[in-house]
Formats: C-alpha cells, structure tokens, sequence
C-alpha cells in the first residue's frame, strides 16, 4: 500500500500538481496504491521543527477507512526506515475532514502556528499502539 518513489516522480506530481517538488535525499516521497493504482501521495521533509513535516494528497479512491490505513502505514514506513520519531502536520482549519483524520490517525492537536494553520504531531511511540 505504501511506496517509497526515489525516480518516476511524475507518478507524485499527477497527485498533487501544486507541489514544488525538489528533488533530495531529505526529501521522502510516499506513493498511496491500492491493486497497483496511485491513490494518493505523500511527502515528508525537514523543518525548523524537531521531526519531518508532512504534506498529502489523496484521491477520490483513497478516503475515510483507506486514507486512515494509508497514514498508519506511511507512519509505520517512516518510523522503521529512518531516524525521525516525529511527524508533523499543518492543517487549514477550513479543512474539517483532514483535521478529522488528524486525530482519527492518533495526531495530537498542537496549537495554531502564526499563519493561522492548525498543527498536529504523531511520534513513535505515539504510533506504536495503532493497528
């Protein structure tokens, strides 16, 4: 279900078009399948923050109990194939259903940064318990 892309970018860019992708090393992009199709993508990258921040996009195939499994999975991914034990997220507040998933994921709810985003943050051990 989760694919780490290290070239076919193109397959990342058919997802989420409006991303200005940089190719790096700390740089991880995380393809979402489902039966061999791309459902959604993934990027993780460095911060000021402590952790990765996180950035998705999924598609109409890839929503409710498939998106919260592909989060668990990119979580589980992230967590055993690299040194990070923090992931973050900002979210807009007009966006209700992925602040939804946020804490559906077991995201803890942070604060609001001074771009008026709401952030959220998963940790290891904060992943370890779910299924």
């Amino acid at each position: 279900m989760i694919e780490r892309i290290t070239s076919n970018y193109r397959r990342i860019k058919a997802f989420a078009p409006e991303w200005d992708m940089k190719i790096s090393d700390k740089i991880y992009y995380l393809m979402v399948t489902d039966e061999g199709r791309d459902v959604g993508a993934m990027a993780f990258h460095t911060c000021d923050e402590p952790g990765l921040l996180m950035h998705v996009q999924m598609g109409h195939d890839c929503r409710g109990a498939r998106a919260a499994a592909a989060y668990k999975s990119a979580f589980k991914w992230m967590f055993e194939n690299t040194k990070h034990e923090t992931l973050l997220g900002r979210i807009p507040a007009t966006v209700r259903h992925a602040r939804v998933m946020a804490r559906h994921v077991g995201a803890s709810f942070l604060g609001v940064d001074c771009d008026g985003l709401m952030c959220y943050r998963v940790t290891k051990n904060d992943s370890e318990g779910l299924a």
